[in-house]
């Protein structure tokens, strides 16, 4: 049937000409962006897989900043010991030309006090960003591990030359460390107990059978209960002494003739605060250059370890650094897998929908001709 009021062709060439428009809007939009999926409704399930990746990339961002700050603070801490390190090392070479004779002592003792202001101002100086992990009283460094909040924390330790740190205050050329000494009378029995001073803090190492321990903490008083067996021979005791003294970072080990040097302490004493003195131990300072050397030695113990805490640490944050780099990519990897769109792909949609909107838009033209071909019936 002919109509001039219902063109159902012209029709038809709308809608086809409005259903390309709308397919080419969306190509555009590709193109643009970009991305396939650009909003919920584009695919809801993928938008919302898609929203959730973005959230761990922002939080992997955060992460990666907080490692980077780790590390750059631990990398100052670790250069500043290391030149600590290397201050000691040049400070026992002047203790040991300190014992020649000919040498004024005060005016080696002048570089000893100079070597200890070095170390003090390298390790009060070792600051980023107002973390400072090798000064008197340090902080400790706490570094995110991975988006769920994890966290991998670093303690700091005082290598400054004083009290608590390397315990060279007053230092001379001629000041030795502490060494206790035992004869043949040699005994330990339960309740016997060493007292060692680091600073204003007195550790008490009381031997101990599983009975109750007889030293009691206090203001400044750490009692600690070193176990032993009735199977333990004297210097297995001895030995379980220093591991426990190790632990609470006092430098201290056999000489060659068997007697405990203690070389980072203010004080020593056998027995004290409740506990009774152990049977022929005799504690005395050492003098001249085999003390003041083992205090030096004491030191460089403590620098050591200190380095390879710090060296530990500056890996593992570096090596969960390189983790979240690749984690990142891998998550970009995923995330343009599942919401970027194939510009080649959409470059050739685009040219097909423009050739279809042009046959389209003819097919019109020819539907809206219909009715003047109407009007010549009527002539």
């Amino acid at each position: 049937m002919s109509s001039i009021n219902t063109n159902v062709a012209a029709m038809a060439a709308v809608r086809s000409l409005n259903s390309i428009s709308r397919d080419m809007g969306v190509t555009q939009s590709r193109i643009e962006s970009g991305l396939r999926i650009s909003k919920a409704n584009d695919d809801p399930a993928v938008f919302t897989i898609a929203q959730s990746m973005r959230a761990d990339l922002k939080g992997l961002s955060a992460v990666m900043d907080s490692q980077s700050f780790g590390s750059a603070a631990l990398s100052v801490a670790r250069d500043a010991a290391t030149r600590i390190s290397d201050e000691l090392a040049k400070l026992k070479q002047t203790i040991t030309q300190g014992q020649q004779q000919g040498l004024d002592a005060t005016t080696m003792n002048s570089q000893v006090t100079s070597a200890l202001s070095n170390i003090d101002a390298f390790a009060n100086s070792a600051t980023f960003n107002g973390v400072n992990l090798i000064k008197n009283a340090p902080g400790s460094l706490t570094v995110m591990r991975d988006i769920s909040g994890s966290v991998t924390t670093v303690a700091g330790s005082n290598m400054t030359s004083g009290a608590g740190g390397l315990n060279l205050a007053g230092l001379t050329v001629t000041q030795g460390a502490h060494q206790i000494a035992f004869d043949s009378s040699l005994a330990i029995s339960d309740g016997a107990g060493v007292s060692v001073t680091v600073g204003t803090t007195t550790f008490v190492y009381e031997f101990n059978d599983n009975a109750s321990l007889g030293g009691s903490a206090g203001p400044n008083t750490v009692v600690r209960a070193v176990e032993m067996t009735t199977a333990d021979s004297p210097m297995q005791r001895l030995g379980s002494l220093i591991q426990a003294m190790a632990k609470d970072g006092i430098n201290a080990g056999f000489d060659d003739k068997g007697n405990i040097i203690i070389n980072n302490a203010s004080g020593v004493a056998s027995g004290g605060n409740g506990t009774t003195a152990v049977t022929g131990a005799t504690v005395s300072q050492i003098g001249g250059a085999t003390g003041a050397i083992a205090r030096v030695d004491g030191a460089i113990a403590t620098a050591g370890r200190v380095l390879a805490r710090l060296g530990a640490a500056v890996q593992q944050v570096d090596g969960l650094k390189e983790f979240t780099v690749q984690l990142r990519d891998s998550l970009k990897e995923g995330l343009g897998a599942l919401v970027d769109a194939d510009l080649a792909e959409e470059s050739a949609r685009l040219t097909s929908l423009q050739t279809r909107q042009q046959l389209a838009t003819q097919s019109l033209s020819i539907a809206n001709q219909q009715s003047q071909a109407l009007l010549n019936l009527f002539r």
